[in-house]
């Protein structure tokens, strides 16, 4: 048997080492080995032209140096927690570069017992990985400077996994503060600012990285964190804080519930339902059963939303829940110039608002089936009252999702073929729940019904940063200016200016104006100077299933 020379075993090891350098490039930017101390023992790849230094150069810099600041805490806490088997897998994070620049990165790695159990880490310089929406300041809670609801999920569902994956065990404690909201009123602002710097500085500090806690509601916060933080520990700290800002004041009591961190088998979106899901409970004072970890309580969140949906689907089947309708007024006159359509469930207990059905069925895609019902029931009201001798036009929202499904739009031009003479009373208004991708397609087919003589309005106007862009994008009748929108315009010379400003654009483009939650005359007065058309709100009347109870302003 013929084997091969010692030269020429050698040079197919060495080419074979060539090419699994060359195949990690092809993953990676950069190389690092590390030891204990996170100093660079080795390194590869392109650091003259990410961090302005040699490979030769960067051997005994602490590794950590490189990371930017706000999440050096992330990346030492994973490097500590990394047992010998424990491995990275793409962590989101800032390198600081040439010229001090924070560039995005992600990390993958693991140790290898060979090489004196070093780490080994490949880093891709800007990856796809969307940034974690932490690093934003409007994604932060301004009172207590942790992340607000919807960043909080994200953020703690990618480090849940990071810190899994690299061997460590967490979990996911809601605190409520009973009493919070109460203390604080007895304060000064300053007081109440030093007092919710506190609480969100004792969340951080025991979380992962530093920055995994978030607000839930006024008085309930959670956070990810090891699972050998002292939770009680938490809470005295929490209630001695207050204590200390306030000796005689109400006192506080904190009440934790923690599950386990374990998501096996979910990916980081169903991880982050699950801890929206968590949170949700705990904040309605719901009981949660222990033990309890992420995956089980992602797999009864799937159950009940299966629930839910079925229970909608069944609703929009039989047609059972009924419609109210809220006269939008003339500013000028306080004549009705129309009624807006809106649902209500039947119950057990009687009339029950849909908002949260309707939200589920939006985030699920089963919304369109709902408008469609919602329309019919619309016409047919509009035709009864006709009959009778009566004008009566409606209203009816359509979601943004259901306006860029094409088989909506043919179902809704089948609908309203059937039903002559009805466009001049029925108007379609568009919310903002779900984001409109192709505006172009979308305004061809609002062309197409306005061609029949529907008109149509946008709904939630300002409330969204898309909102301006629909505007645009859109040829409409109406915008109706969101509520708390109007609220605060109402509060604000500068806010009135903006109102103002919105309403002359809109009037010299054609467009109707509605203002939303004009709950009092002097608010109605104020509208109207600003040049708001129409409005809708309590000062001109609440829902009725009856329009006759209008008939005075008719």
């Amino acid at each position: 048997m013929q084997t091969a020379s010692p030269d020429k075993a050698l040079q197919e090891t060495a080419l074979l080492a060539k090419r699994f350098v060359a195949l990690a490039f092809c993953r990676a930017d950069l190389f690092f080995e590390l030891n204990d101390d996170h100093k660079i023992c080795f390194a590869a790849g392109a650091t003259p032209s990410v961090f302005g230094k040699s490979t030769h150069e960067m051997t005994g810099m602490d590794f950590l140096d490189l990371i930017h600041a706000d999440d050096c805490d992330m990346v030492a806490h994973l490097l500590m927690t990394a047992s010998a088997e424990g491995r990275f897998d793409d962590v989101s994070t800032r390198m600081i570069t040439l010229k001090n620049g924070a560039a995005e990165a992600a990390i993958a790695g693991y140790r290898v017992p060979d090489f004196d159990n070093n780490f080994f880490l490949a880093v891709k310089i800007t990856p796809k990985k969307r940034a974690e929406p932490r690093r934003r300041e409007t994604d932060r809670d301004t009172e207590a400077q942790v992340l607000n609801a919807d960043s909080y999920k994200t953020v703690a569902a990618s480090r849940l996994k990071d810190f899994e994956t690299a061997g460590g065990e967490a979990k996911v404690t809601m605190v409520k503060i009973d009493n919070l909201e109460t203390l604080k009123q007895d304060l000064s602002q300053q007081d109440q600012t030093k007092l919710m710097t506190a609480i969100g500085g004792i969340l951080r500090q025991d979380s992962l990285g530093g920055d995994t806690a978030g607000r839930i509601d006024d008085e309930s916060f959670s956070f990810v964190h090891d699972k050998n933080v002292d939770i009680e520990q938490v809470g005295q700290k929490i209630e001695d804080a207050a204590k200390e800002i306030t000796p005689d004041g109400v006192q506080i009591n904190s009440q934790t519930t923690s599950i386990s961190g374990d998501t096996e088998g979910l990916n980081e979106e169903q991880i982050a339902k699950a801890i929206a899901y968590t949170m949700k409970s705990f904040s309605s004072g719901q009981n949660i059963a222990q033990p309890a970890n992420m995956t089980s309580m992602f797999e009864k969140m799937m159950a009940e939303t299966t629930k839910q949906i079925d229970a909608f689907r069944k609703i929009c089947a039989t047609k059972n829940f009924d419609l109210v309708y809220m006269p939008i007024c003339h500013l000028n006159s306080g004549r009705v110039h129309h009624f807006e359509a809106l649902t209500r469930f039947k119950t057990g207990s009687g009339e029950e608002s849909p908002y949260q059905l309707i939200t589920l069925a939006e985030e699920i895609g089963v919304i369109s089936e709902f408008d469609l019902v919602v329309a019919q029931k619309a016409i047919d009201f509009i035709i009864q009252r006709a009959t009778k001798g009566y004008q009566t036009p409606i209203a009816v929202n359509v979601s943004g999702h259901s306006i860029q499904d094409k088989d909506f739009l043919k179902e809704l031009h089948a609908l309203v073929k059937k039903a002559t003479n009805v466009s001049r009373m029925l108007m379609f208004e568009i919310t903002e729940s779900a984001e409109i991708l192709d505006l172009e397609s979308v305004n061809a087919s609002i062309q197409e019904f306005r061609q029949k003589g529907f008109k149509f309005a946008l709904d939630d106007f300002g409330a969204g940063a898309a909102s301006f862009d629909y505007l645009n994008s859109f040829d409409v009748d109406t915008v109706k200016f969101d509520g708390p929108v109007v609220k605060r315009a109402y509060a604000t010379d500068k806010g009135k200016a903006f109102l103002a400003s919105m309403a002359t654009l809109c009037r010299e483009t054609g467009v109707e104006t509605i203002a939303e939650m004009v709950e009092d005359e002097p608010l109605a007065t104020f509208l109207k100077d600003c040049g708001i058309d129409l409005g809708q709100g309590y000062y001109f009347g609440r829902p009725e299933r009856n329009v006759e109870a209008f008939r005075d302003i008719m």
